[in-house]
């Protein structure tokens, strides 16, 4: 039986939303337990590479301080914590920001499936819709600020690049640049947008203007905002050390590189001829200084530093360039 659009959007939010409550509430955090203190948060997320993740920070303090006014009884929601100084209001704020989120991503999720250039059967696109999301969760037992909204920039920007792509202007050009300078503020991860930029600007139009002055343009205001943002700080931090060996030795980061693998290849696999294949590994290859980084400076076991990469691979393995025209 299919259902309407509002029906299926409707199924997405209540899928995320519930997805992720159980996520949030049905288990004890082990991971993250160090950041569920208001104190230890502000120490952690105002040094480093964290500092420049602005947006995200910002809105997390936000729902913290309106969570201050409220006069909530805590103990309803029966939370266990591993640390003896972890915060229910701060744990509390992580939850509803990127609550916040992955309900506007499975929004995001949905419009991109109907739209025409989109492939696939309708249990197809419910199915893919569904194996993101439960992958977004799976993902979060790593708590932070930044992720979850990052996935939403990320699909906000596929969306509107399909757009872009059907019928190229210069007022779609500024709404995409936009998105970018945004999701820039909130996290760096921000330039795998260009890599989905050039992977599809590049199968559509090949190596002609079409496709590289948008990345120009793209590319200015992602670096524009990355090195602003250093370079009116303190200090310009670009990795937080060398994780390299620790990543090729730990078991827990050998574990979190089978996640990669295995990831990548069911993207492989659910691709539906070597076109979208070829789309995932141009897209793979264009997004090779963020892997380097994440294998570098990462800690590969937390498997949401994949899951944009893995994302967007699962989009791509039934876009139709034919059909965009």
């Amino acid at each position: 039986m299919k259902i309407n659009l509002l029906s299926k959007i409707i199924f997405a939010v209540l899928l995320a939303f519930t997805v992720n409550s159980f996520v949030y509430f049905g288990f004890a955090n082990i991971y993250s337990s160090t950041i569920l203190n208001y104190a230890n948060f502000q120490e952690q997320f105002q040094a480093g590479i964290y500092q420049y993740r602005i947006l995200s920070g910002y809105l997390l303090v936000a729902v913290y301080e309106f969570l201050s006014f409220l006069n909530i009884d805590y103990e309803i929601f029966k939370l266990k914590f591993v640390s003896e100084d972890s915060e229910p209001q701060m744990y509390l704020s992580f939850y509803i920001l990127n609550t916040i989120f992955i309900l506007l991503s499975a929004i995001m999720l949905v419009l991109i499936t109907e739209l025409k250039s989109f492939s696939a059967t309708y249990s197809e696109k419910i199915l893919i819709i569904a194996v993101a999301l439960f992958s977004i969760g799976l993902s979060t037992f790593v708590v932070v600020p930044y992720d979850v909204s990052s996935y939403f920039f990320l699909l906000l920007f596929f969306y509107l690049l399909l757009s872009y792509l059907k019928k190229p202007s210069s007022l779609k050009l500024i709404i995409l640049s936009i998105v970018i300078l945004v999701s820039t503020l909130n996290r760096e991860s921000s330039a795998l947008s260009l890599s989905l930029a050039a992977t599809l600007l590049y199968t559509k139009f090949g190596l002609k203007k079409e496709t590289i002055i948008p990345i120009i343009v793209l590319g200015i205001v992602f670096l524009g905002v990355y090195f602003g943002l250093r370079l009116t700080s303190e200090t310009f931090t670009t990795n937080d050390g060398n994780l390299l060996i620790q990543n090729f030795t730990q078991p827990k980061n050998i574990l979190g590189i089978l996640f990669w693998l295995v990831f990548f290849a069911f993207t492989i696999i659910l691709a539906k001829d070597r076109k979208p294949m070829k789309h995932i590994l141009l897209f793979h290859l264009l997004s090779f200084p963020y892997i380097l980084l994440c294998f570098y400076t990462g800690i590969l076991y937390e498997i949401r530093l994949y899951m944009p990469l893995f994302i967007t691979s699962l989009l791509l393995t039934k876009i139709e360039f034919s059909k965009i025209h």
